[in-house]
């Protein structure tokens, strides 16, 4: 049997091993796995949900992560993990409060290590398109006692999602790269920066809103047990759109994400 990118995936979606501690942490499952094309299915639980139970379209460029990722490792020809470069999100309407979203993602064909791209589609349970996504990854060499190993992050339930991530409300907020927000590279998944820094960036314009795009630009990783601070600011705030940013950086203040989002107010 070939050690190869796709049959990584199959032993991570039928026997649970070399699963990243994030998507194992926030239950999401490979639901479809062919050659450079995944299907990732996510959970819509209370976790995922702000404070007093409102949506956040981050969710969609968390899971967005997730879904181009495995397909990059899907076209892979060997045990390398996947980096994120950059990631655009095309949000069409918020996630529902509750059911699942799943995420179908196909890669180009590898291209011999130099970066890889992929596109994608989010879906919620009843059909509706959520967003569509597409991004750059680059293949990493993965920590070898975790590309094989059985995994299952265990941590009490989160009231909201800024319990689950450890973080403050606002645009302004400090987040630790704990084990069950990480990836198999030893690093912050690239998902769960995505996440964070689209939370900072909608705080910055206030809610209600709708988002429109988010971009992320990954510049360095987060080595697992740092911390980072995530700094949201508006752009423009106009009466019908607005428009902020959000950058991630570490203790030596090196920017490791920076995020751009595009909103519109509610009901516009």
């Amino acid at each position: 049997m070939s050690e190869d990118g796709l049959e990584r995936l199959r032993r991570w979606r039928d026997e649970g091993r070399g699963v990243p501690p994030a998507v194992s942490r926030l239950g999401a499952t490979l639901e479809r796995v062919e050659p450079a094309a995944t299907a990732v299915r996510l959970p819509l639980s209370s976790e995922l949900l702000l404070p007093g139970g409102e949506v956040t379209g981050a969710v969609a460029a968390l899971l967005a992560d997730f879904g181009l990722t495995t397909s990059i490792l899907a076209a892979l020809p060997d045990l390398r993990g996947v980096t994120t470069i950059a990631m655009t999100v095309d949000h069409l309407r918020l996630p529902p409060v509750s059911g699942w979203l799943l995420a179908t993602c196909r890669a180009a064909p590898y291209d011999g290590g130099r970066p890889q791209h992929a596109t994608g589609l989010l879906h919620d349970a009843d059909g509706r398109e959520i967003a569509s996504t597409t991004g750059w990854f680059l293949p990493a060499t993965a920590e070898p006692d975790r590309v094989d190993r059985v995994h299952v992050v265990q941590e009490p339930p989160a009231e909201d999602l800024l319990d689950l991530l450890g973080i403050e409300p606002g645009p302004v907020f400090g987040l630790v790269a704990r084990e069950a927000l990480g990836n198999v590279l030893g690093s912050l998944h690239g998902g769960v920066g995505a996440l964070a820094g689209q939370l900072a960036a909608e705080a910055a314009l206030g809610r209600p809103l709708r988002p429109l795009t988010s971009t992320f630009t990954y510049l360095r990783p987060t080595p697992r047990g740092e911390s980072v601070t995530v700094t949201g600011s508006v752009v423009r705030a106009g009466r019908r759109t607005g428009s902020s940013t959000a950058v991630v950086a570490d203790t030596a203040g090196r920017t490791t994400l920076q995020t751009a989002l595009v909103a519109a107010r509610s009901g516009a």
